[in-house]
Formats: C-alpha cells, sequence, structure tokens
C-alpha cells in the first residue's frame, strides 16, 4: 500500500466500509462471505499499519526538539577557523531564579580551541597576514602560559603558518605536551621579572626578530653564509631551535597584551555578536580577565 500519511484520517474508515460492503453482498455463499470479511481485515490492518509507518517516519527516528534547534542554530562549518565564534548563550536556571533577573552565560568553551582566546588568535593572525608580517609558512611566536598559546597552536596552521610558543619552565608540563600533540614547538625558560630578557614574554619577541633575521640571510646569501649566521646568532647555543627550520619564510609575534587586534575581535565580533543574539535587550556585561 502507498503511505497514506497525506491522506485524511476518515480514508481508513471508509476503505473499510468498503470493502466490508463487498463482502457483504456475498452473504448468500457464506465462504465468498466469510472470505470478503477475511480480507477486509487484512486490507484494514495493512492500511493502518502503512499510515502508522508513514506518520513515525519509521527509517529514521524523529529527533527530539533540542537538536532540530541546535542544528538549526550551528550549521556545518566549513574548516576551523569557521568554527569559531558564533557561540550560543545559555540561560543560567539558577542565578536566573535566584535574581529574577535573565542571566545569560556565552559558551565560549565551544570553540574548537576550548575557549574566547580563539577569537584572539584569528584576528592577530588574519591582520597580520593582511599587513604582510607574516607569510604563509611563517612563525607565530607567543609567551603564554595559558589559553592564548593554546588558541594560536590550533589556529595557526589553518593559515599555513607553524607555532612557536615560550613559556615558564615551573608551568605544569601537560601544558607543553598539549601545545606539542597540537604541532607547536615549546620553549621552556626559567621563570624571570618582565623587566628581564629572559622573561617568556621577551624571549617570544625575540625568536620572532631571529626568525625574520634569518630568512632575510637565507634569501640574500649562499647556504654557506647562513649557517654560518645561524652559529653566531643561535639561541644561546651552536644548536638552532627547533623552529628554525631550513626553509624558514619570518616570524611574527603576536603580542597578545599589546597587539589592538586582541581589543578589535571583540569590539567587531563578540560585542556585535552578544547584542545580536540578545535582540538588543541587555543591560549589563561581565566579563573575567586573566
Amino acid at each position: 500500500f502507498i503511505p497514506l500519511r497525506t491522506q485524511a484520517p476518515g480514508v481508513i474508515p471508509l476503505l473499510a466500509l468498503l470493502l466490508l460492503g463487498c463482502g457483504s453482498r456475498r452473504m448468500a455463499s457464506p465462504v465468498y462471505s466469510a472470505g470478503g470479511v477475511a480480507a477486509a481485515v487484512a486490507v484494514l490492518c495493512a492500511a493502518i499499519l502503512s499510515y502508522v509507518a508513514s506518520s513515525s517516519g519509521s527509517r529514521c527516528p524523529p529527533k527530539p526538539s533540542w537538536w532540530r534547534r541546535f542544528l538549526g542554530k550551528r550549521p556545518q562549518r566549513r574548516g576551523l577557523v569557521d568554527a569559531v565564534g558564533n557561540t550560543p548563550l545559555i540561560r543560567i536556571n539558577s542565578l536566573s531564579e535566584a535574581t529574577g533577573c535573565e542571566i545569560l552565560g556565552k559558551a565560549e568553551f565551544l570553540n574548537p580551541g576550548g575557549s574566547v582566546k580563539d577569537r584572539v588568535a584569528v584576528k592577530i593572525i588574519e591582520e597580520a597576514l593582511e599587513s604582510g608580517h607574516i607569510v604563509d609558512g611563517g612563525i607565530v611566536t607567543e609567551g603564554s602560559a595559558g589559553s592564548t598559546a593554546i588558541s594560536l597552536a590550533t589556529l595557526a596552521p589553518a593559515y599555513g603558518c607553524k607555532c612557536h610558543v615560550v613559556i615558564p619552565d615551573d608551568v605544569a608540563v601537560e601544558k607543553s605536551q598539549i601545545l606539542e600533540a597540537l604541532g607547536a614547538t615549546v620553549e621552556r625558560v626559567r621563570p624571570v621579572s618582565i623587566t628581564h630578557k629572559h622573561h617568556f614574554v621577551n624571549v617570544a619577541r625575540r625568536r620572532a626578530t631571529e626568525a625574520n633575521e634569518r630568512a632575510k640571510r637565507q634569501r640574500n646569501s649562499t647556504e654557506s653564509e647562513a649557517r654560518e649566521f645561524l652559529h653566531a646568532n643561535g639561541h644561546d647555543s651552536e644548536e638552532p631551535h627547533p623552529s628554525f627550520s631550513s626553509d624558514c619564510r619570518g616570524g611574527f609575534f603576536a603580542d597578545q597584551f599589546e597587539n589592538l587586534a586582541n581589543f578589535r575581535a571583540h569590539y567587531k565580533c563578540t560585542g556585535p555578536e552578544i547584542w545580536e543574539q540578545t535582540g538588543g535587550n541587555l543591560h549589563a556585561f561581565v566579563a573575567a580577565a586573566g
């Protein structure tokens, strides 16, 4: 039977009556009468089963309403970078009910790198590429012991760049393992004052400068001269750092604390995104720093 999904509900009772009527015209013959009734019952049962199966979508179980809403709000993303941002607002029921206000939380943990710093990493790298401060194959350096390092390590490869992170050596070893698993190179240094040249942020800045110098020297010199330069300007040793490969194409210091791309990521993206999600019905905003 053709599924009766598009038919009116009254079709099935009508069909049953017609079939039973056909059987009743043969009451003169008990065999035919019984056969007609049996056929009518069989047809009716088949029709009901067909209708139920077609209505419930037996080939694919119906998805719950929350699943349809999730798919509607978060369509398929085209690549890792496209997955950054557009995170949902989640109503915090306990606080909302306790205060009588609608309190919403921005689910930034749904970014691919697991934090809001993914937005900053995208903006920093894109502005550096647009301005020519870094090119495809270049090295993004940063001194960070937090989420920014993870975000840069996650997203730099999506732009064809490498990532070199400098961190204090008293940071948990798991942090280095995560960064290395993401493809970044990690340099651990002793904790010192920010004014010291060996502070991890200052070392990261210096590594970007060294990468640029090496790339420039490689473009304008022979391979022999490049090796001599590397020996004279190495990283406090005669051995080159792993980030400085033979095909080094320059470096760029992300400088999250001073780079205004950090601010612009939220001014141009996060802020308007929240405003749109709330329909402009927003009375207070709270964010943690650190």
